[in-house]
């Protein structure tokens, strides 16, 4: 009998620490961060960066130090306002606060006509593992750029980044 109830408690502490993953992962918080902005873009001269900083946002700060995972859901796009040529705008990315020189091209946000306006639309092309390396220092500087001198355009911008954390990290 003995010997049955050790066996029988050395299965229990085996389930109980091979678990310990998945009871780990279901205590999982996982948050949005929303941020908008809007970049008026004229030809092929980079805009004024747009930064952002985790830091800002309350729920980030609540649980910066249980961070398991900082990801980029979406980046969509919509053009307001369109005066100029046909052309394709970029978003470039760099270190919070850096020069625009030291950035680097992370998507191609759309293709236009002459005067074409539209509704919401993700981004048609990302570099998410270059995005997510600048937000792992939790601050990121954006950019856009119009591919000729005769782009002016207005282009709102949504970013949606998920932020997972759990209370045992």
């Amino acid at each position: 009998m003995k010997k049955a109830l050790s066996v029988w408690a050395t299965f229990c502490i085996f389930g109980l620490i091979s678990g310990c993953g998945e009871i780990k992962d279901a205590l999982d918080i996982v948050f949005d961060l929303t941020y908008h902005h809007i970049f008026t873009i004229q030809g092929k001269t980079e805009t004024p960066s747009y930064s952002i900083n985790l830091e800002d946002n309350n729920d980030f700060m609540r649980y910066k130090h249980k961070i398991r995972s900082i990801r980029i859901d979406y980046i969509r796009y919509s053009i307001t306002s369109n005066t100029g040529a046909e052309g394709t705008s970029y978003l470039y990315a760099g270190s919070y606060g850096g020069a625009f020189s030291k950035a680097t091209k992370v998507a191609q946000t759309m293709s236009f006509a002459a005067g074409e306006t539209r509704g919401e639309s993700d981004v048609e092309w990302i570099n998410m593992p270059f995005l997510e390396s600048l937000l792992a220092d939790e601050k990121i500087s954006l950019w856009a750029v119009g591919s000729v001198s005769g782009v002016d355009i207005i282009v709102p911008v949504v970013i949606k980044i998920k932020i997972t954390a759990n209370l045992l990290e």
